[in-house]
């Protein structure tokens, strides 16, 4: 496991983080004006190249239920099974946009937290970090206990705690979402912020 008392682990987060804000923000601008104004989304058809860049065989690695190999079809047409599903609002289309993208972010900088013992910080904002990851593998729901102890869990204004038991994380495009994406990107900016101080204070001790 990981030092989390090198400035190295705050080092690489940083780049980490901000690689994931750089492609959530690629993400919605690529997907803006359908989710805003029901444009024509990104057409399928231009993925197939970058999904005909692979280094394995699946077609040679197919196997039944029993594990016995069996012969997989080969497709010609990579991405052809992919389409975009209508919404009636936009809403539903962030909802169904955003998601996935946020929830990834979250997941995946909560887990480099886990790995380099950041997330037994006692900051508020990296506290709601690993409560908005426990939510999003509870299938985008809170499931706090009521007499669960939980340390203080909080970022801009918004505070985790018991109340949101069976709140939503994020909109669902019906039903409201306790963050919106924009919570979500600037939650990942303030905690590069503080990897940042966390590798000044780090780099300074050991100076001294």
């Amino acid at each position: 496991m990981s030092d989390s008392k090198s400035p190295d682990a705050c080092r690489i987060g940083v780049a980490f983080i901000e690689a994931q804000v750089t492609m959530l923000a690629a993400y919605a601008s690529l997907l803006s004006d359908w989710i805003e104004r029901d444009a024509p989304p990104p057409d399928f058809a231009k993925a197939q190249r970058l999904l005909a860049r692979k280094k394995s065989h699946p077609e040679a690695h197919a196997h039944s239920e029993d594990g016995t190999p069996t012969k997989q079809p080969t497709s010609n047409a990579e991405g052809a099974e992919f389409s975009w599903p209508s919404f009636d609002t936009p809403e539903k289309r962030i909802a169904f946009a955003m998601i996935v993208p946020c929830t990834n972010a979250l997941l995946a900088v909560a887990e480099y937290f886990d790995v380099h013992r950041l997330s037994a910080s006692r900051a508020p904002e990296v506290q709601f970090l690993m409560r908005l990851r426990d939510a999003a593998v509870n299938g985008n729901v809170f499931r706090i206990p009521a007499d669960e102890y939980m340390p203080h869990a909080a970022y801009g204004g918004l505070i985790v705690d018991a109340t949101l038991d069976g709140t939503l994380l994020f909109s669902d495009g019906v039903k409201p979402g306790f963050i919106e994406f924009g919570d979500t990107v600037g939650l990942l900016r303030y905690l590069v912020k503080l990897l940042k101080s966390m590798q000044t204070a780090i780099s300074s001790g050991d100076a001294g």
